[in-house]
């Protein structure tokens, strides 16, 4: 065995349920149609076993990262999983899938240095390609990646993939967009780019990305922190995406940026954050599907990434260390998006972002209360509960409509060595 090794089981309970209002509805097999539905449950239990190999000795070290994934779905109507979105995995008659497993990462990696290079399955994180963990197992990619520290203060990374393997997914699947209203799919994803320590407080991000066939992207970040004394703190975050669609335009002329600013001010165990967001553009800000890469404040039940939609956002934070039970934690926020307009949008002969030409002033909000607490010490160290729930009510052709959302997720991770 490899020195500095490890093997981590990690269970996760989820469950979900969504209810619809007003003209806002799921669609349920029905005897061999859909019917509609106005709430939807999904409720698994997931399990993943990680290996993280050490390196080898010498100049170049060698490694390996393998992950096997698991998910048992516990609620199994066809009525209530009313589709499953990508919560349930479902066949295409609407029946749950009862279980499923699959390889989620498997990867090998060299390391020179402070820099790794890893070949396969894998999981990356920057602002132009991440791998989305937000259901009962998270999603990974096939490719290429390089991570270096090499440099001091700046840390580079890039990667190739041309394979996605989806949250919900027992296999892999082609890259496709996401906000798009037909599938568009593309051979590869390529990005590279880096983090600057400006000092101890201060990093600066630059990313060049391309969706081959789709999109070219860039990306600018800046993000300061300063503890003024032992009560007060404050973190500045700016964003900025510019997109133009590139090659063949597999989904339409894009010509888009996005500008994301945001003000956390702390204050002992209480912080309140404010969060600015505008998309200039007349088509939907999308990223690789299963990829999540939204650097941007406004981000969460809904994105607030719709075509020339402005948004606000205030969340407060409060950690119950201060009144004597570390690890809980409780958030409240709310989100207003407003002048949605795609009126104006063009995409050409092969337009994808059909959504965006019925957006015509629209606007919409959410209100969410969530709690997470994390046990401290014990047997159970480490694990996790978050619950909450959110609402969103939109205007009549805003594309989320009117629903709200239950979460219960109960992680336990489990190191064997």
């Amino acid at each position: 065995m490899l020195e500095d090794s490890s093997l981590t089981m990690n269970l996760r309970h989820w469950y979900s349920h969504e209810a619809g209002h007003k003209s806002t509805y799921f669609l349920a097999p029905d005897k061999g149609s859909a019917k509609p539905v106005n709430d939807r449950t999904a409720w698994l239990q997931g399990a993943r076993l990680d290996f993280v190999s050490g390196y080898t000795q010498g100049p170049v070290g060698l490694g390996i990262d393998l992950s096997l994934y698991g998910a048992v779905a516990l609620e199994r109507s066809g009525l209530a999983a009313a589709g499953g979105s990508s919560r349930l995995l479902v066949e295409r008659d609407g029946d749950v899938v009862d279980d499923w497993g699959k390889v989620g990462i498997a990867a090998a990696k060299l390391k020179a240095g402070q820099t790794v290079i890893k070949v396969g399955r894998q999981q990356v994180r920057t602002p132009v390609m991440d791998y989305a963990d937000t259901r009962t197992l998270p999603a990974s990619f096939d490719g290429v990646s390089l991570e270096s520290h090499d440099l001091g203060a700046l840390t580079l990374k890039a990667g190739y993939f041309d394979r996605a393997t989806p949250r919900t997914g027992a296999g892999s699947e082609d890259l496709t967009s996401t906000m798009t209203t037909r599938k568009v799919e593309s051979d590869w994803v390529a990005y590279a780019g880096g983090d600057y320590n400006l000092n101890t407080a201060a990093t600066a991000s630059l990313y060049l990305s391309r969706f081959d066939a789709i999109w070219d992207r860039a990306y600018l970040g800046f993000n300061s922190r300063h503890e003024w004394n032992a009560a007060w703190a404050s973190e500045v975050q700016a964003d900025l995406y510019h997109t133009r669609s590139s090659g063949r335009e597999l989904a339409g002329a894009i010509d888009q940026q996005v500008y994301g600013l945001s003000l956390t001010q702390r204050y002992l165990n209480h912080s309140v954050k404010f969060g600015l967001q505008q998309v200039v553009g007349d088509e939907y800000f999308d990223y690789v599907g299963e990829s999540n890469a939204i650097s941007l404040p406004n981000t969460m039940l809904s994105y607030y990434n719709g075509p020339n939609e402005r948004s606000f956002q205030v969340k407060y934070t409060n950690d119950f260390t201060a009144y004597g039970v570390p690890g809980l934690k409780t958030i409240l926020w709310y989100i207003k998006g407003w002048n949605i307009d795609g009126t104006a949008y063009d995409g050409g002969a092969n337009a994808a972002y059909g959504w965006a030409s019925s957006q015509n002033g629209e606007s919409h909000y959410e209100v969410g209360a969530f709690l997470n607490y994390v046990v401290q010490s014990g047997r159970m160290k480490n694990l996790s509960v978050l619950t909450g729930n959110a609402w969103h009510r939109a205007s009549r052709n805003q594309i989320e409509g009117n629903l709200e959302e239950f979460r219960l997720i109960v992680n336990l991770p489990v190191k064997l060595f």
